[in-house]
């Protein structure tokens, strides 16, 4: 144990750490922002839907199959659910802070920027929705919240960032985490189709992406300011606790905003 805590008084791990959760925060502001920012991407689902591989009874058959077998539906469900932020966050724990590898950690980071930046362009040129929400599919959320915009699916983030950690984790295969980190990752595709999450092209344009953004930054090293260098340890502990507390308040208001919304008006004397 003293040696995990005795990295989180590191300034190297300190510093990625803080940028990490930044990167986070700042997808965060993306999808709420997404609500004014994405009025004027196209809607291009009715021309999707001409596409073998999305039919209704496609999408139904293998929901069906999967909720037949419980274990398999159960692990899925929970995979999927844990499979965006849980993975991000076990993914940064493994890399960054239990085996303090900085040059993994900042091709992780990057990898991460490059992958918010992509994808965010492409939904604010055009999205396609889920295929639950476009056949309706009872049990599924219909309204947006910060963590499942229905629009956010092509191409899948949840995707990308799994072949980004499978491929930034792949030296480390031999290794127990490493190879937890590869197998939670590969279930990901398959809980996103077959759960009725995403579309099969969503899970191929996210390995694109991912395969992309890899390349790109495989010689990346993060250059850390002078001016943060001169930050003492403690500042830069406490700046850390904000960020967290910044995290997981955001979190919460991502997981229930209808509530936290009618909170507010309560607040402010608003009916």
């Amino acid at each position: 144990m003293e040696p995990l805590v005795s990295r989180l008084r590191d300034r190297e791990v300190i510093v990625r750490l803080n940028a990490f959760l930044l990167s986070y925060l700042g997808w965060m502001a993306f999808s709420l922002l997404y609500i004014y920012m994405g009025r004027k991407s196209v809607d291009i689902t009715q021309e999707f839907l001409k596409l073998p591989l999305t039919s209704k009874p496609f999408v139904l058959a293998l929901l069906e199959y999967t909720r037949s077998i419980v274990p398999l539906y159960l692990i899925l469900k929970w995979v999927y659910y844990f499979g965006f932020a849980g993975s991000i966050a076990f993914m940064v724990f493994y890399v960054l802070i239990y085996l303090r590898d900085l040059e993994a950690a900042d091709k992780l980071l990057a990898r991460y920027l490059l992958a918010y930046a992509g994808a965010g362009i492409v939904y604010l040129i055009f999205h396609i929705y889920a295929p639950h929400y476009v056949y309706q599919i009872q049990g599924y959320p219909v309204k947006d919240t910060l963590l499942t915009r229905q629009e956010f699916v092509l191409p899948s983030l949840h995707n990308t960032f799994a072949a980004i950690h499978i491929l930034t984790v792949w030296k480390y295969r031999k290794r127990l985490g490493g190879k937890a980190v590869i197998v939670i990752n590969t279930l990901i595709p398959f809980s996103t189709v077959f759960l009725a999450h995403h579309w099969v092209y969503d899970v191929l344009t996210g390995f694109l992406l991912a395969g992309l953004v890899s390349r790109i930054t495989d010689d990346t090293r993060l250059r850390i300011p002078e001016r943060i260098h001169r930050l003492e340890t403690k500042s830069l502990r406490a700046i850390t606790m904000l960020n967290f507390t910044l995290a997981a308040l955001v979190l919460i208001v991502a997981l229930y905003p209808q509530k936290w919304l009618m909170v507010v008006r309560s607040l402010l004397g608003q009916p």
